[in-house]
């Protein structure tokens, strides 16, 4: 009996042993557990100190720092025009926004914090006229409009909050659309800021009985951000070309000038005047027309140009000329700038009527051009599209005429349809280059629509697409088929 409790008791210390030994086990895993269930916290909590410090860190920052421009169009993108140009103002101007904030377009709001921050010249205050109605009375405006001003100067400029951006207004009407086409805030905001800075300013007349195409809203609108006025005028009925008048534009005229009418012209220009015309998109005979640009050099030809190499969409009078920004009237565009023209008529350069007469063309065709007259008429050859000659009356003043072979120049049809184009670009450098005062800020609303991509050499991508990619596919499939079937 002794024996079997002995050897009993010996059988049960190792199971003591074991229990014991697992107790101890559990106890440091359990000790383990808590050191690194401490350590987690106390991670957790640190990684939750560290944000909270670095989200008030950001939150004094601005919101030019912190906020980024996500937009397909990159409308809070300010361009170099406008950096430079608020780089260089001394005065202080201030931004009055007579609105209510909170029901204000959000993309405003942010735009013109992020415009103001570039100078610290510029201050920003924001008033709701139906809580402060005295505002209006005081700046003599309607409520939603930016009133820019300048103390030293006393001058100030309003800008309507509703023309910033810009819609399609034909789809609205027919459609009852609400189609965002545009967004104006930076040229109409440094425009003004221009504006109340400077005191130079022009007058702009657009003559009428002609049967003549009124320029196009939009390049009214870039005359106004020069300080530049647009005005109507008959000069049969009106008494003739108005004594304030710095630039007079025919633009799309389908009638001749009286002759009383080309006399007018031939002893403004020969004073200092400056004129630009634009040719009609028809093949027609102007004789006077034609006449005045041949006394400054420029002879109109007798048909339509036809470009066979710069073409656009398999049209031949649908064409890209090219641009020489060597000449002081295309100085506003790149020489690689992409200029649209349709149904122009040409030019050839030859001897003016005088000797103080310099003409020089700045829009040409390729090499590969036709006049056109009819299908059995077409006369090979390069010829001009945009050309200015000018004559130096006196030390200070400098008569311009600039021609262009077609109204397609500012055709609003071709510029909505295109927005990579720069025609605007172009005829508003050929427009303001003859007044030094005018500083030309002119910044492009920024495109709220798609992009359309435009192909200056048409025949060639159309040879690839059509030809040698297909081509090239056939032939690498029959390869394969052959060594498949060899195996």
């Amino acid at each position: 009996m002794s024996l079997f409790k002995k050897n009993s008791a010996d059988a049960q210390t190792p199971a003591a042993d074991k229990s014991g030994l697992k107790e101890s086990l559990q106890t440091t895993a359990q000790r383990h557990s808590s050191r690194k269930g401490a350590f987690s916290a106390g991670l957790t909590a640190l990684a939750v100190a560290a944000v909270v410090v670095f989200n008030l860190i950001i939150a004094q920052l601005p919101d030019t720092a912190t906020q980024f421009d996500m937009t397909d169009s990159k409308i809070y993108n300010i361009t170099q025009t406008s950096v430079d140009y608020l780089n260089n103002v001394t005065e202080d101007v201030d931004i009055h926004v007579l609105a209510d904030k909170k029901s204000m377009d959000s993309r405003i709001v942010r735009f013109l914090d992020k415009y103001v921050s570039l100078s610290d010249h510029l201050s920003l205050d924001y008033t709701n006229p139906t809580v402060y109605p005295s505002v209006l009375t005081k700046y003599n405006v309607d409520a939603n409009t930016i009133v820019v001003a300048c103390a030293d100067t006393g001058r100030q400029e309003t800008i309507n909050i509703g023309d910033i951006i810009g819609y399609d207004q034909m789809a609205y009407y027919y459609n009852n659309q609400y189609t965002e086409t545009s967004f104006d805030a930076e040229g109409l905001l440094t425009s003004a800021i221009d504006g109340v800075l400077t005191s130079s300013s022009r007058a702009v007349y657009q003559t009428t009985g002609h049967d003549e195409t009124a320029i196009p809203i939009s390049v009214e609108s870039l005359f106004k951000k020069d300080h530049m006025t647009v005005a109507s005028v008959n000069l049969l009925t009106d008494g003739g070309i108005p004594s304030d008048c710095d630039l007079l534009i025919l633009n799309d005229p389908t009638r001749d000038l009286a002759n009383d009418e080309l006399t007018m012209l031939q002893n403004y220009l020969a004073k200092g005047g400056q004129v630009i015309y634009c040719m009609a998109g028809k093949n027609l005979s102007l004789p006077n027309f034609e006449k005045l640009c041949a006394g400054y050099g420029m002879n109109v030809t007798d048909g339509m140009i036809a470009d066979t190499q710069h073409y656009y969409n398999n049209n031949p009078y649908l064409f890209f000329p090219t641009v020489d920004n060597n000449v002081d009237a295309a100085q506003g565009v790149f020489s690689d700038s992409t200029i649209l023209v349709y149904a122009s008529r040409g030019m050839t350069i030859s001897s003016p009527s005088r000797k103080t007469i310099e003409v020089k063309p700045f829009l040409s065709t390729s090499s590969g051009a036709y006049n056109v007259v009819d299908e059995n008429n077409k006369t090979a050859g390069t010829y001009v599209v945009g050309a200015v000659a000018t004559e130096q009356i006196d030390d200070d003043t400098t008569a311009r005429l600039t021609v262009y072979g077609s109204d397609s120049m500012i055709n609003s049809d071709i510029t909505n349809s295109f927005t990579n184009l720069s025609n605007n670009d172009l005829f508003m450098s050929s427009a303001t280059c003859g007044f030094p005062d005018i500083s030309s800020i002119n910044i492009e609303p920024v495109s709220l629509t798609d992009p359309t991509n435009t192909i200056t050499t048409g025949g060639i991508w159309a040879a690839l697409y059509i030809f040698v990619i297909p081509a090239a596919v056939m032939i690498f499939g029959f390869i394969r088929w052959m060594r498949r079937r060899r195996l």
